[in-house]
């Protein structure tokens, strides 16, 4: 008797029975049953969202609030040592840091506490700091300083960073921002807000930012009240230093032809390169002269690749290349499932294909000119006589780097007027640039190797192909130079010479295939003159491009 278990596997519950054969016909359930476990989300009115996801909502709170925390500590450390707040102790820092004792100094306590009627308020005193000179010598005014000083480290403001720019830091936050500085003018941060208080209006819940508001607020009352170099330097470290954020390099995968190697972001020019050829390559059409499939030609590549060279948007649909490829008024469809008729231009891309453009090579262009390789090498040139011993793919790749690690846009607006000479206008152009931080699948070595053969118009996998030469072939082989170019040609020319064979194949057959259905003689040379020979040549002219075809000898077209 043979006993068989049959499990049903699901994402909340396992479904299990047992049966019992004896000659694998006749079958006895024995026992059936299912074991349900609880769902790992949570759901309320409906909606499911993830416990993990609350979890670091609530761990990014904690975080924030310990920051802020050691901010405080070590603000007040600085103050302290210099006599402008009441003097604590290291012990009285510690118990607050670690067993979350809050200081009960009663002087430090009256320091913080506000006083309307004596106008003993922090946005009062952030006011008094930059209209009035304090008398440092006098412990009364150090402390009012300390106090303003004190009520900027709580809250110091949004930092933006390029690198990690999203639609909340370039939208509402942006706008909050340049509505603030708008409506205060010349005053800083705290005569705004203290202007704001006297008149009884909301002060919290403004988008303020760290460098335009609170920094510039920090050194107008530095310069104002002529503080010594070294306590403004330490309070500074103190209210402002924000850590690096952790490079997350160890985290990109590697590529799968060059195992050591990095995968490259996909806003590289040359990745962008990549990626378009691949693509174009990859496009078969039917025009009114084909019988079936065939790749683009040379000339219909030319007149597609402008279409991916565009700032606005990183993405387009296919049909705008299948306009581009189609004369006005013909209709053009896609080539699944779509019976071919002599009007019909048919693709083997759906039009709602996304197509990736090239987005941050029509930046480049738009700042060093159409032919934007030549014009990085030209100012760098200019610029730096080292360079002259780089090639321009390595020019490229310096301008990429500082654009993609670069995360502050003052640095970029330097680097555009130190390093590349520009004028104002063109460091502002040069310094918006922004790059995806986004990665492909492949190495940047991998993909040098590939493109040449992309740029020559075969498909993504002859490409590799090709680019694998050297690991395929024997070693003693390849190492001599005069072998490399000669396997390299009869490749190529066996690939090119069985595609045209194929497509050529394919017209001579589906022109006589129509002729026959017509009940064509063939045997009469009138016909094969003027209706076959006309046929044929008007199908070459579609596959080779007019130019082509009439440059041609006489010879070859026959």
């Amino acid at each position: 008797m043979t006993k068989i278990l049959g499990l049903d596997l699901g994402t909340n519950s396992i479904g299990w029975a047992v049966m019992e054969t004896e000659d694998n016909k006749a079958f006895r359930l024995i026992d059936k049953g299912v074991r349900i476990f609880q769902k790992g989300v949570k759901i309320e009115k409906g909606i499911e969202s993830s416990k993990a996801a609350e979890r670091t909502v609530y761990r990014s709170a904690r975080r924030i609030k310990y920051r802020r925390k050691l901010r405080k500590l070590a603000t007040l450390k600085v103050l302290s040592k210099h006599d402008f707040c009441p003097v604590l102790r290291t012990g009285e820092l510690n118990n607050w840091r670690y067993k979350k004792v809050y200081p009960q100094n009663q002087a430090f306590l009256n320091w913080q506490k506000t006083d309307e009627e004596t106008q003993k308020n922090p946005y009062a005193y952030r006011a008094m700091v930059v209209e009035k000179k304090l008398d440092l010598s006098n412990e009364q005014d150090r402390f009012i300083l300390g106090r303003a000083f004190y009520h900027m480290t709580q809250r110091r403001g949004f930092l933006s960073n390029r690198l990690n720019s999203s639609k909340e830091s370039d939208g509402a936050v942006q706008k909050g921002i340049d509505e603030i500085n708008e409506a205060k003018g010349e005053l800083t941060l705290g005569q705004y807000f203290y202007q704001l208080y006297k008149e009884g209006k909301k002060i919290r819940n403004h988008y303020t930012h760290r460098e335009q508001h609170y920094l510039e607020e920090f050194k107008r009352i530095c310069d104002f009240q002529e503080l010594a170099v070294e306590f403004v330097d330490e309070l500074k470290k103190a209210i402002f230093y924000q850590r690096p954020l952790r490079s997350q390099k160890g985290l990109v995968g590697k590529c799968p032809f060059e195992k050591n190697k990095a995968r490259c972001p996909v806003s590289h020019p040359l990745f962008e390169e990549y990626r378009k050829f691949s693509f174009i390559n990859n496009i078969k059409i039917i025009t009114p002269y084909d019988d079936k499939l065939r790749y683009l030609t040379i000339e219909e590549k030319e007149i597609i690749v402008p279409l991916f060279y565009r700032k606005s948007k990183e993405h387009f649909n296919f049909e705008e290349i299948a306009k581009k490829l189609t004369p006005k008024g013909w209709p053009y469809k896609y080539f699944k499932n779509r019976e071919k008729t002599s009007n019909d231009y048919l693709f083997n891309f759906s039009m709602k294909t996304p197509v990736s453009g090239c987005r941050t090579i029509s930046q480049l262009k738009d700042v060093f000119g159409e032919n934007w390789q030549q014009g990085i090498a030209n100012t760098y040139k200019l610029t730096e006589q080292k360079t002259g011993k780089k090639s321009a793919d390595e020019m490229v790749n310096d301008i990429w780097h500082v654009l993609f690690s670069f995360d502050k846009t003052e640095k970029l607006l330097e680097f555009a007027k130190n390093r590349l000479d520009f004028d104002d206008e063109s460091a502002v152009k040069f310094s918006k640039i922004s790059l995806k931080q986004d990665y492909a699948s492949l190495s940047l070595k991998a993909i040098t190797k590939i493109l040449p053969y992309l740029k020559e118009g075969l498909t993504y996998s002859h490409a590799v192909f090709m680019a694998k030469l050297e690991d395929i072939i024997p070693s003693d082989v390849w190492d001599k130079t005069e072998n490399q170019q000669y396997i390299r040609d009869e490749i190529l020319n066996i690939i090119r010479t069985q595609n045209q064979e194929s497509q050529l194949n394919d017209m001579v057959n589906g022109i006589i295939k129509t002729n026959r259905e017509q009940k064509a003689s063939w045997g009469e040379h009138e016909l094969w003159q003027k209706a076959l020979k006309n046929d044929i040549e008007k199908k070459l002219v579609a596959y080779t491009g007019k130019n082509k075809w009439e440059n041609y000898a006489e010879e070859k077209k026959g």
